[in-house]
């Protein structure tokens, strides 16, 4: 029968939040200091809930319970995320000032506090919320050399921290009409990494870019949503985040982009630019990959700017890989292919305060899936 169909998302985020910096240069026989110190405190409390009424129009009976599911619910308890960080950086140029020793050191605290009610627990009766409270003290340094005027070569470790995310630890999603569920998982541990990275940074006249290497060892290394195979009662695929023992996660960034100058005596700008990534990662306490890890992708660009800085306009072509490195050990995955988007803009700047822009994205009409976006779904 005809049906009248109302629904309702909501997705509300109340921040507050105090941060502060100070920073100070001091002179010493060894070289100067300068030294930075600061602290940042946040507190959220995040309210997420669908609701729906369904009308049969030709006897106006109403129902609210639409494609399999009783409305109203939530798909997480009503959280209250707490954030707290302290830090402290010196950077030193000893001797004749082309080294950089840049120490630092910081200290987060998360604190997560749901407040189970009705709603939530009627959608997930197996159990109350799940709370987090958690403390890291993070070390990092950094060595810098410049080579001339436009080089600078690095080299950095870091020691990094990441909470569970509050919708990971206490997500009850349920979506029968597609035989998909995502379950909590309250048993969630912080991510903790050591990271290193090397990498250039060069900027002159006409010519600016930089490139980097990096590789980082992870302990309960935190990969969302994944696909954990078939509940035996219901036949749904099951969803749950979850923590790799240990994993790695190696990569290359580049980028480059060059000031082409004048073209036929013109005043205008013209700009060419081109970027690429690429990202390996392995759950070695398994030797599978890591299945939230993005294929390479790679971005060719033009720019034009007119002499006045009124007009602008650009072409840009973004390349990615397709997907072939995945953990299958949950069921047969689907794999998408690699693709091309080519994206053109026009800029008009009609006033001081005033932009006009305008976008044909996708020329060619390519037919294509992100990876993100059916990562975990059969083919």
């Amino acid at each position: 029968p005809p049906l009248g169909i109302e629904r309702e998302f909501r997705y509300v985020e109340s921040v507050a939040g105090l941060e502060a910096t100070a920073g100070r240069e001091i002179s010493s026989a060894a070289g100067p200091h300068r030294l930075l110190g600061g602290f940042e405190y946040t507190e959220s409390r995040v309210v997420e809930s669908r609701d729906g009424l369904q009308t049969d129009l030709e006897t106006g009976a109403s129902t609210s319970v639409i494609l399999g599911e009783s409305l109203p619910v939530r798909d997480f308890p009503i959280s209250r995320v707490r954030q707290a960080g302290v830090y402290a950086q010196d950077e030193w140029r000893p001797g004749d000032g082309h080294w950089s020793v840049i120490p630092a050191l910081r200290l987060d605290g998360y604190w997560l506090s749901p407040e189970g009610d009705a709603m939530y627990a009627a959608d997930n009766p197996s159990g109350p919320p799940v709370s987090i409270d958690e403390v890291s003290l993070s070390p990092k340094l950094g060595i810098a050399r410049r080579v001339g005027e436009d080089v600078t070569v690095y080299l950095q470790y870091a020691h990094g921290f990441r909470a569970p995310p509050f919708e990971d630890v206490n997500i009850g999603l349920d979506l029968p009409q597609f035989n998909v569920r995502a379950i909590p998982n309250p048993d969630l541990k912080p991510e903790r990494s050591d990271s290193l990275e090397l990498g250039l940074r060069f900027q002159g006249t006409r010519l600016r870019g930089s490139a980097s290497a990096y590789a980082s060892r992870y302990a309960d290394f935190i990969e969302s949503r994944v696909n954990i195979g078939t509940d035996p009662d219901t036949g749904a695929t099951l969803f749950q985040s979850r923590n790799l023992a240990s994993a790695e996660i190696r990569g290359i960034e580049a980028s480059l982009e060059v000031e082409l100058g004048p073209i036929a005596d013109s005043p205008a700008r013209y700009t060419a630019y081109v970027s690429a990534g690429w990202t390996t990662g392995e759950d070695t306490a398994r030797n599978e990959p890591i299945n939230s890890i993005d294929p390479p992708r790679g971005v060719v660009g033009l720019r034009y700017a007119s002499a006045s800085g009124r007009f602008g306009a650009g072409a840009e072509l973004t390349v990615a890989g397709a997907k072939r490195d995945v953990d299958e050990t949950a069921g047969p995955l689907y794999k998408p292919d690699g693709y091309s988007v080519l994206d053109l803009r026009l800029q008009w700047r009609l006033h001081p305060r005033v932009t006009a822009n305008l976008g044909l994205f996708n020329v060619t009409d390519r037919r294509y899936y992100e990876w993100s976006a059916v990562r975990g779904r059969a083919p």
